[in-house]
């Protein structure tokens, strides 16, 4: 995301002077890495935590739907039931496979 051409450079002045007080060190580059940087492990954080589904697995071991099926009956993955027959697998099970 390229936040200096998102928001204006008058607005980022603004909110430089706003904070400014707080935070006296702060420059207008200073806020634009800062926010930069805040995305970047918002959108990490998100992708980390939520579970994924049989078809992302599938594709993220490059093996079939079969094999994960194959891998949660037997343990290998686990399973997470959202709903009666809706299966999400838990992404720290992948990463413990992916590490073998």
């Amino acid at each position: 995301m390229n936040i200096a051409n998102r928001i204006t450079p008058e607005v980022i002045q603004a909110a430089t002077a706003m904070l400014s007080p707080y935070i006296p060190e702060i420059s207008p580059s200073g806020l634009i890495a800062a926010l930069r940087q805040y995305k970047a492990e918002e959108t990490t954080k998100v992708a980390e935590e939520r579970p994924y589904t049989r078809d992302e697995v599938a594709r993220l071991l490059s093996i079939s739907v079969q094999t994960v099926n194959r891998l949660m009956n037997a343990g290998t993955l686990r399973r997470i039931h959202v709903g009666l027959r809706a299966v999400r697998i838990d992404p720290a099970s992948v990463k413990a496979l992916l590490a073998k």
